[in-house]
C-alpha cells in the first residue's frame, strides 16, 4: 500500500494490482481529527490492510460513499462493521447483476443517494452526483470546487496509462453520455478510480480516445476487431484484450 498526501487531511491510498497487471486499486481518506471518511473500499484484504494502519494511529472509520456497486470498489466493506455507507438508489440493479444475493447484505447502502446530496465533513464541503456511465450506479464526489473524484468514467495505470473503457452491461450510449457530461467539468483536480490525479487540462484528449472507441461499438451492429475500434484514437490502450468482453 502506498499513500499520496492530497491535500490537508486528505490521503489517496493506492494496492498494487492483484492479478491484472496494470489495474490498481486505491481508497480516498478524509480526515475530521481522529475520525475518517472513506471514498470507496477496495477489496476486503486491502481494507483489512488500511484498517490496521488506522488503528495503529487510533482513526476510526465514520463514513463511507460508495462510488459504484462492482467488486473493486465495495468488497472492503466487508471488513467494516456498522458504518454508515453512502450510496447510488440504483446500486441494487448493480448488485443484482454481479454480486450473488447472500452478499448483498454486506453492500446494501444505508444512506440512498437519488440526486445530488451536499454536506460537510471536517474542513470539506462534498457533493454526491449520480452519474450513471461506466455504471448504473455511477456517482461522482465533489470536493470542495478543487477535487473531483470521477471513479471509472476514465481509468489508468499506475503509471498514468490509458485503460481501455469498460461498460456494466455494455450500455455504450450510457457510457458515451456520460463522457460528454464529463466534459463541462474543466478546473477541476480529477481523481480516477484506477491510476494518478490528473488536471483538467488533458481531460479533452482522455474523454476524445475513451469516446471515439466507445462510439465505434456503439455504431457497430456486429463485433469489431481493437484495431478497428480504436482506428480514431490517439492513443494506445492498456489491456486490449479485455475488448471482447464489451460484446457479451
Amino acid at each position: 500500500m502506498r499513500k499520496k498526501q492530497l491535500a490537508k487531511d486528505i490521503i489517496h491510498y493506492i494496492f498494487d494490482p492483484k492479478s491484472k497487471k496494470h489495474f490498481s486499486t486505491s481508497v480516498i481518506a478524509i480526515f475530521n481529527g481522529n475520525k475518517a471518511m472513506l471514498i470507496d473500499a477496495a477489496y476486503e484484504d486491502q481494507m483489512s490492510e488500511l484498517l490496521e494502519e488506522f488503528s495503529r494511529n487510533n482513526i476510526e472509520v465514520e463514513r463511507v460513499i460508495i462510488s459504484h456497486f462492482h467488486a473493486d470498489h465495495m468488497e472492503g466493506l466487508k471488513a467494516l462493521h456498522k458504518v454508515p455507507v453512502y450510496g447510488s438508489s440504483r446500486a441494487q440493479e448493480t448488485l443484482n447483476r454481479w454480486t450473488a444475493k447472500e452478499e448483498h447484505v454486506h453492500f446494501t447502502p444505508s444512506i440512498i443517494v437519488n440526486e445530488p446530496l451536499s454536506f460537510t465533513y471536517g474542513d470539506y464541503n462534498l457533493t454526491l452526483i449520480p452519474f450513471p456511465g461506466h455504471s448504473v450506479c455511477t456517482m461522482l464526489i465533489k470536493i470542495d470546487d478543487h477535487f473531483l473524484h470521477i471513479v471509472d468514467e476514465l481509468m489508468f495505470s499506475p503509471d498514468g496509462e490509458p485503460l481501455l473503457p469498460s461498460s456494466d452491461g455494455h450500455d455504450m450510449k450510457r457510457h458515451l453520455d456520460s463522457l460528454d457530461r464529463l466534459r463541462s467539468y474543466k478546473g477541476f483536480t480529477l481523481i480516477p478510480g484506477h491510476g494518478p490525479i490528473f488536471n483538467s487540462e488533458a481531460l479533452s484528449f482522455e474523454i476524445d480516445n475513451r469516446y471515439n472507441y466507445l462510439k465505434a461499438l456503439h455504431n457497430s451492429d456486429e463485433f469489431i476487431s481493437y484495431e478497428e475500434a480504436t482506428k480514431d484514437c490517439t492513443c494506445t490502450f492498456m489491456h486490449s484484450e479485455w475488448h471482447k468482453y464489451n460484446f457479451k
